[in-house]
């Protein structure tokens, strides 16, 4: 049997994927820090108690382990130091550990595509983003995510890791998708911040010159899925995929459709420093099959019938 160890088992991610192995047989094994892990699978799941930055943790976790799955990190609001720790610190001593072991065990790093830089972006995008884009990114997480995955080809090259780079979207569970939709994350870039207050308005985000602002994410079952993918195709060694939802959609579509779902008034709004963009999983597709199944409209049904139950 499969020993796989996965860092952020407990996590978004983690709560999706750990299922999926234990079904499919694997042996898995977790590093467990801050929260614990859920009840109906924590007696399944062996657990390796200690920070990611230990490396005597570390060397316990990746013993025997025949794949790592490194999903741990932190993204902001978090401070910037406890983001160096976590997604850069721990993944160098993680890759170390990995070096040291005898089986030589497949590496999948999460890592994001704001390494881009979507979303606030610096400027429009004129195409689909792949994996040849150039990185660019504006934060420091899009930053350490870009040294996670530099240090993915260094332990490559030099130790013989076969590591897989994976760069997600916006990951989300199907209830917080529709909190996208009601939250209104844009609000504070809009120019006139009380058009989006009322309580029966579902916000149109749009681009400073009133746009439609296209964006896209992912359901966190389909991410699951390309990761274990990652996981088990030969072809993925060596390799840097773009994994995000099967399209993208636009404010100006799903926001109304939503809006009549709930009886509410769609309300467009014009938010600066937004700025429209596709990520291609072209590549995923091809080499791993990568076949998402949850469009935004999917996990927003999702969530409308868990919220009416």
């Amino acid at each position: 049997m499969k020993r796989i160890l996965v860092t952020g088992a407990s996590g978004r991610i983690g709560r999706a994927l750990v299922p999926r192995l234990l079904e499919k047989g694997y042996c898995v094994r977790a590093t467990l820090n801050q929260k614990p892990f859920p009840d109906a699978w924590r007696t399944e799941v062996e657990s390796v108690v200690g920070p990611l930055t230990d490396n005597a943790v570390l060397a316990e976790a990746a013993a025997d382990a025949d794949s790592i799955c490194h999903l741990a990190g932190l993204m902001p609001p978090v401070p910037d130091d406890d983001i160096f720790r976590t997604n850069i610190e721990s993944t160098y001593r993680l890759l170390q550990a990995t070096a040291s072991s005898s089986k030589k065990p497949r590496f999948v790093f999460a890592s994001s595509d704001a390494t881009y830089c979507t979303g606030w972006s610096k400027g429009p995008w004129g195409s689909p983003i792949d994996e040849s884009t150039p990185q660019n990114p504006m934060l420091f997480y899009g930053v350490s995510k870009v040294l996670g995955e530099r240090l993915c080809y260094h332990f490559e090259d030099i130790h013989g890791i076969p590591t897989v780079r994976l760069r997600l979207v916006w990951i989300l569970e199907a209830p917080e998708v529709l909190d996208l939709f009601l939250t209104a994350p844009y609000k504070e870039y809009l120019e006139d911040a009380s058009i989006w207050n009322a309580s029966d308005v579902v916000p149109v985000p749009r681009e400073a010159s009133g746009r439609p602002f296209m964006e896209h994410i992912c359901d966190v079952r389909d991410a699951a899925e390309g990761i274990l993918l990652a996981l088990e195709q030969p072809g993925a060694p060596g390799q840097t995929f773009n994994i995000a939802g099967p399209e993208s959609f636009t404010y100006d579509r799903a926001s109304p459709w939503l809006a009549q779902r709930l009886n509410r008034r769609p309300v467009p709004g014009n938010c600066r420093g937004i700025h429209s963009y596709e990520v291609s999983i072209a590549k995923a597709r091809g080499i791993l099959g990568y076949r998402p199944k949850y469009s935004v409209y999917e996990s927003l049904e999702d969530a409308l019938s868990r919220r009416q139950s």
